[in-house]
């Protein structure tokens, strides 16, 4: 699922305009995750961002082939975490029931 994003500090910074408007903006979220099994221990956040930065995020997304999963209530926990931070342990079972989905559209 977001193995994809090995690579994704090659996305750069935005500009100003970019971060003020991601400033007044609090609607749009986006958290990208990596769990590699065998590799990582945990799914840590690999990018986050609102607004634009949130459409960039998910444009990458769709570009990499990366699953998209919408889940207000998740994002909004998962972006109180620094990118690099690993899941903590109250959201496994979230994190993990959002995996398997993934898993199972990929195997069909």
């Amino acid at each position: 699922m977001f193995d994809n994003f090995d690579n994704f500090d090659t996305f750069g910074s935005i500009d100003s305009d970019a971060k003020k408007s991601n400033q007044e903006c609090t609607k749009k979220l986006a958290v990208a995750l990596r769990y590699q099994p065998g590799k990582d221990y945990v799914p840590f956040v690999v990018a986050k961002g609102k607004c634009h930065l949130a459409e960039l995020i998910i444009k990458k997304a769709e570009e990499s082939n990366v699953p998209i999963v919408k889940s207000e209530e998740l994002v909004k926990e998962l972006f109180k975490l620094e990118v690099l931070e690993p899941i903590p342990t109250k959201l496994y079972v979230a994190v993990a029931e959002v995996l398997a989905f993934i898993q199972l559209g990929l195997e069909k």
